[in-house]
């Protein structure tokens, strides 16, 4: 029967094409985690909160303790 060639057919299709789709989503989503990750270094380089950690900014950086 034709239908039962074809639905072998897609079947065999439809494993290549899940494969490289999960290959492709997998790649993809760790370029947009790279791209994430590379704008957010770039736009938190100059927050003044970030002088506690002494990540830049004109704040010094005040320790805080019971010695004070």
């Amino acid at each position: 029967m034709i239908v039962s060639n074809l639905a072998l057919a897609f079947g065999t299709l439809a494993e290549t094409v899940e494969l490289f789709l999960a290959i492709a989503m997998m790649l993809g989503g760790i370029y947009l985690t790279y791209a994430v990750q590379k704008w957010a270094d770039r736009t938190g380089e100059a927050q003044p909160s970030s002088a506690n950690v002494g990540k830049g900014g004109t704040v010094q950086h005040e320790e805080r303790g019971m010695r004070g």
